[in-house]
């Protein structure tokens, strides 16, 4: 009998030390959240189209800056009557005179324009950053849990294959033999659907660090953790409202929209244009000549044009104040959450969860330990460590939320 439970217990041992060890072969190459951040900000597709919508303003806004075509006319008469000659050659160069007048305000609205989009384009970044952050902890944490489940997995596993030797010694029923197989049956699909939550998780991040590669394969590393911190709510607001890019690029879009607006109230003036030139006639009368063109607003004085803008800038002003206020309660919702979690987690009992494990198991495999309280013991681990994991991740991802909200990486405690 003693021989049988040194047995049984060498097996326990052996299954024990080799429950860290994965049963695929992890990747040898390893990732950190800041290398991740750099490999997003470089391959990401997003941030490519925002900065062609930064090309496309560029270019209007070369367009409104652009002194008009001059226009050259020529103009020649030659006319017979009776034997009689008569006629004239006119050449000539005019310029439209509107520019004088309409060229500033097209090229502010061009110039707050080009703001808004560069502001766009920090805002994409703030909004990738935060993508790949919780990414990268979710995957993390994701092959966190796969490896505790691999552990109560092995627990099973091996009290199956010692099960056998106990049975065939007596010390153990056939029921009890059943019922570990079962436990183990229904320990290694969790197993696996962790396996594949981790391999999904590291899909996702891979995708969003180069979209043509979402197969690459790494292992997340733990740099991102960093302690719990008090933070002044006052602060965050007043720095959202000061830094957030999109709240900065709806006050830019609001600018240009009042620029367009100032430039459909002046083009309600008529057209106008001017044109010098030199005329000869065929009795060699010649001289220079001057033509003046100046429209007459009877009819269309660009009420259209200016209506439409004056509500634009209307509808902006009216939608960056929603923003303010959406901003305010996205900061101080992140905040609640993450001062939830900071407390929890300042509050939680760091006792690692393994060793929990590593009494359940030696213990019933000396025979000191019921199968009931075998069974308590991998549950109450199971618990235990999916309890820390998410514990940790929310507190995480609370972290990123409210840096996100804030627009900002630096928190303050005055």
């Amino acid at each position: 009998m003693k021989h049988m439970q040194l047995v049984t217990w060498f097996l326990f041992l052996f299954g024990f030390s080799s429950i860290a060890t994965p049963q695929e072969m992890k990747p040898a190459q390893t990732l950190t959240l800041q290398q991740a951040l750099e490999r997003a900000l470089a391959n990401y597709p997003a941030l490519q189209i925002q900065r062609y919508e930064i090309e496309q303003a560029l270019g209007l806004k070369t367009t409104a800056g652009l002194l008009p075509n001059p226009v050259l006319s020529y103009y020649k008469e030659n006319l017979k009557l009776g034997g009689l000659k008569g006629g004239e050659e006119v050449l000539s160069a005019g310029l439209p005179l509107n520019f004088l007048w309409n060229r500033w305000s097209q090229t502010n609205a061009a110039n707050a324009q080009v703001e808004a989009e560069n502001l766009t384009l920090a805002n994409v970044q703030r909004l990738v950053k935060f993508e790949v952050q919780k990414a990268f902890v979710e995957c993390y944490y994701a092959d966190q849990s796969y490896q505790a489940w691999q552990k109560a997995a092995a627990v099973f596993r091996q009290a199956a294959t010692a099960g056998k030797i106990r049975l065939a010694d007596g010390d153990i029923s056939g029921y009890e033999q059943q019922r570990i197989a079962l436990e183990q049956q229904r320990y290694q699909k969790a197993a696996g659907e962790a396996q594949v939550e981790f391999i999904n998780s590291r899909r996702r991040l891979a995708f969003l660090l180069d979209p043509t590669r979402s197969e690459m394969q790494f292992e997340p590393t733990d740099d991102f953790q960093t302690p719990a911190t008090e933070m002044n709510l006052e602060k965050l607001l007043a720095y959202a409202r000061q830094n957030r890019p999109d709240l900065q690029a709806a006050r830019a879009i609001a600018r240009s929209k009042q620029a367009a607006l100032r430039a459909a109230k002046w083009q309600r003036l008529p057209e106008a244009s001017v044109s010098a030139g030199y005329k000869k006639q065929v009795d060699d009368f010649k001289g220079a000549v001057i033509q003046v063109n100046l429209g007459f607003p009877l009819f269309d004085r660009n009420q259209g044009a200016v209506r439409s803008a004056r509500a634009a800038h209307e509808q902006q002003i009216t939608a960056t104040g929603l923003l303010e206020k959406q901003i305010a309660l996205e900061v101080r919702q992140a905040y609640d959450r993450y001062r939830l979690y900071r407390e929890l987690l300042e509050t939680r009992d760091d006792e690692q969860p393994e060793s929990m494990l590593e009494i359940a198991q030696f213990s019933y495999a000396e025979g000191e330990m019921p199968l009931i309280e075998l069974l308590d013991g991998v549950r109450a681990y199971s618990e235990a460590f999916q309890t820390r994991f998410d514990l940790l991740l929310q507190y995480q991802l609370s972290m990123f939320e409210l840096e996100k909200a804030a627009a900002t990486g630096t928190w303050s405690q005055n």
